[in-house]
């Protein structure tokens, strides 16, 4: 890992949360990796112990989870272009970490040949049930254990996850 950035802002209801990571893999390994909507299991704590189903196929596919962390969630792709290496995908149902709603966009970036920038970036909104910065602070860590799950994944390592707040407390 070459450098890690989160930044989170609060307004109201509505939260926006990026976090990014640069590494030392190349863009195309990384998103062999994640372009896959069925994969999210393999970058995320106890991934191993849920469930994933995917319905359709391209964008307007939904994929069904049922988390060991905090129960089912649903998300539908509604953006995916290979060539710029992204995604984006809504929440559909269920009610993670205290959303009502959110929509993530994912993007690769090519630093050089060998390294690259993986990127999420979301927009929620807080279902009422706790204050909007503890929200926000739980999906920053959320979007950061997948970045370090898809590094490991990539290089045959354990995950060294950050404890998530809202789920591990």
């Amino acid at each position: 890992m070459v450098c890690c950035h989160t930044r989170g802002q609060v307004n109201s209801l509505v939260i926006n949360i990026e976090h990014q990571r640069d590494t030392d893999l190349s863009a195309d390994s990384v998103w062999e990796e994640m372009r896959h909507f069925d994969r999210v299991l393999k970058w995320i704590p106890r991934g191993d112990e849920s469930t994933v189903t995917v319905k359709g196929e391209g964008v307007g596919m939904v994929r069904d989870i049922q988390l060991a962390t905090m129960g089912y969630v649903q998300h539908r792709l509604l953006a995916y272009d290979d060539e710029k290496r992204m995604f984006s995908y809504e929440l559909t149902a269920g009610k993670p970490l205290g959303m009502q709603d959110y929509t993530v966009v994912a993007t690769v970036t090519p630093i050089d040949a060998d390294h690259c920038t993986i990127r999420w970036a979301g927009r929620m909104t807080g279902d009422g049930s706790v204050d909007e910065a503890e929200i926000g602070h739980a999906l920053e860590t959320a979007l950061g254990n997948m970045t370090t799950g898809i590094i490991a994944v990539l290089k045959g390592e354990a995950p060294d996850f950050v404890q998530q707040p809202r789920v591990d407390d």
